[in-house]
């Protein structure tokens, strides 16, 4: 692998980033109950939510890039935005994710991590994801590297939620505290918090 470059999100990256988003997230515990489902149709349904999000959302998206090619996605949102985006986007949603059922499985997610959600300054990661047959290759280290460098800098707080215990350990490592734990659709959901720090990273 070559060296893996972080770059800011750019417009005509927008549908690749989305579909790789869609491949990393769909057997994903939330996004496999929020689609309905995990085959080609229902990862689509993800693409074009994750299309939403980048074009009409607040946040810094950016990409990791492996000889030019997007290996990783990572959004930032500084707070309040981070509990607001989703809600007022919901009417945006594609009608066929409203009959299947997916807007309202996705509301409940979000109204359950909303009230999780600090309600005082500090920074999200939505979403994060790598290529499928790039994980494991260091590259969601090099996105958190860069987001913790992010804020560090900006001597502020951090905030994440995870359907996926081995990622408690990733942001463990990365200065993350468990602080509450609660199931959703009987999936447990871990709520971490990251204090303002002056931490280095190499």
């Amino acid at each position: 692998m070559n060296e893996i470059k972080i770059t800011q999100l750019q417009p005509n990256e927008i549908n690749e980033a989305a579909k790789l988003l869609s491949q990393a997230f769909i057997l994903t515990p939330f996004s496999s109950i929020v689609a309905g489902g995990q085959d080609e149709k229902h990862r689509r349904m993800l693409e074009t939510g994750f299309k939403i999000m980048f074009e009409k959302k607040p946040g810094k998206v950016v990409v990791a890039k492996d000889n030019g090619n997007i290996v990783g996605v990572m959004r930032m949102v500084e707070w309040p935005d981070c509990q607001n985006s989703i809600p007022r986007g919901l009417e945006k949603i594609p009608t066929l994710l409203f009959a299947r059922g997916a807007a309202l499985r996705l509301f409940k997610f979000r109204s359950i991590w909303g009230r999780h959600d600090p309600k005082e300054p500090h920074w999200h990661i939505d979403p994060i994801g790598v290529l499928p047959d790039k994980q494991g290759q260091g590259i969601g280290n090099k996105l958190l590297t860069y987001f913790c460098k992010h804020i560090d800098k900006l001597n502020a707080a951090a905030y994440h939620e995870t359907d996926q215990e081995q990622n408690v350990r990733l942001y463990e490592r990365f200065g993350y505290k468990v602080v509450e734990t609660e199931p959703i659709f009987n999936i447990t959901n871990w709520f971490l918090k990251r204090p303002p720090q002056n931490k280095k990273f190499n």
